[in-house]
């Protein structure tokens, strides 16, 4: 940075969001550094694609603990680099202070919408299919086997999150009505989606894709409840085949979240999903 500002290279329709994630809170003290960087790329970029908009531009801030080394610092670099060079973006700033506090990590990145606007949650109407494009419980699983210790395909899924692609960027641009990514849990994400666009909605368990099949009606709400899955939630008309996207229920006129699996009614726990 040679300058106190930096001009944005904004072109048409742009959108910003940011995220911050603390050590211990949103991945463990022991997590590689590089996988971290990798991590605070992704959610950032996965909230942009969510909205039918592909990543531009960051801003980092970086609160550096006193009791970390050069070489953690090196290795943090590495995979905030490796991820922004990978999804394209370009780091315009930031800043970088010593703390006596644990690691954290605020990404400002900015999206370019496709269309002439970006797909709220908000715009999902009564009647509409809700439909995601991936598999559900991943997060929760992979952060227990992250937490037994031990290298595993599933500890790597976890501390390197899988997110949608411009493919899907442009899916979400061109079929949603309403759309937003999957952070929080599948169940509480809905509730979210729905209220914003002024509707309740209703899930079908046995339609969901959750990452470990069940019978077992808990373990299918635990994957649904667990967070950090980054698949993409959106609403579109029930005619429409959306490429990539599997219906798991509708948005309706009644207010609430309704659950059922096989045709019975599911009672949900009182928390939805993960509460920052």
């Amino acid at each position: 940075m040679r300058d106190d500002v930096a001009l944005l290279a904004a072109t048409g329709a742009t959108i910003v969001t940011m995220d911050t994630m603390v050590q211990s809170r949103h991945f463990l003290t022991d997590d590689p550094l590089e996988t971290v960087g990798r991590k605070l790329v992704r959610v950032n970029a996965s909230d942009v694609i969510a909205k039918g908009a592909e990543p531009v531009e960051a801003l980092l801030s970086i609160a550096w603990p006193s009791d970390r080394t050069e070489a953690e610092f090196g290795a943090l670099i590495s995979g905030l680099a490796q991820d922004l060079d990978a999804f394209e973006i370009a780091l315009i700033g930031g800043d970088l202070v010593g703390t006596d506090g644990p690691l954290t990590l605020t990404m400002t990145l900015t999206g370019r919408c496709i269309t002439d606007a970006p797909v709220r949650r908000s715009g999902g109407k009564a009647g509409q299919s809700l439909l995601i494009n991936g598999e559900i419980g991943w997060g929760g699983l992979c952060l227990q086997a992250a937490k037994r210790a031990g290298p595993s395909d599933r500890v790597e899924r976890y501390r390197i999150p899988q997110i949608g692609s411009l493919a899907v960027a442009k899916t979400v641009a061109n079929f949603a009505s309403a759309s937003m990514d999957i952070s929080d849990g599948l169940l509480l994400d809905v509730t979210r989606l729905a209220e914003a666009s002024g509707c309740g909605a209703d899930i079908q368990l046995d339609d969901v894709p959750v990452a470990q099949a069940s019978e077992n009606i808990e373990e299918i709400i635990r994957q649904c409840t667990s967070g950090d899955d980054y698949c993409v939630l959106i609403s579109a008309n029930q005619d429409l085949v959306v490429p990539g996207f599997t219906a798991i229920g509708n948005l309706s006129s009644q207010p609430g979240l309704r659950v059922t699996h096989r045709g019975d009614i599911v009672n949900t726990p009182s928390t939805l999903g993960f509460e920052h």
